[in-house]
């Protein structure tokens, strides 16, 4: 990984972890090691998108970075993994647990005429 990219990552690492390490003083809860190394990943992330979006805006960024083809990926697995949770959310559970309304005006679901009120006193 370049200079360009590890130095910042470095530093936003540590002062992310730094904030995770206060939170847990703060709230007496453990501080646990793999929130802090998934902090460190986090943060490497973070700065690579960051370098990746101003790359398509400024050629000299673009040519200044190199071998970051698996953020690349990861950012591509990205948008397939949203699209095809909003296609699910929106095209096939909309269509398969449509909500009604029912006589009294409640919102009811149409598989087992549940209503939020009736759910909530169970």
């Amino acid at each position: 990984m370049d200079k360009l990219i590890l130095i910042p990552s470095a530093i936003l690492g540590l002062t992310l972890i730094a904030i995770y390490c206060y939170r847990c003083w703060k709230n007496k809860t453990e501080f646990q090691n793999g929130v802090m190394i998934n902090t460190g990943f986090q943060a490497s992330g973070i700065v690579c998108g960051i370098f990746l979006v101003l790359s398509v805006f400024y050629p000299e960024i673009r040519n200044k970075i190199s071998g970051l083809d698996i953020y690349i990926f990861v950012s591509g697995l990205a948008v397939v993994a949203v699209s095809l949770q909003g296609f699910h959310r929106d095209a096939i559970i909309a269509t398969t647990m449509e909500s009604t309304k029912n006589k009294t005006g409640n919102v009811s679901n149409t598989i087992d005429n549940t209503t939020p009120q009736e759910l909530n006193s169970k």
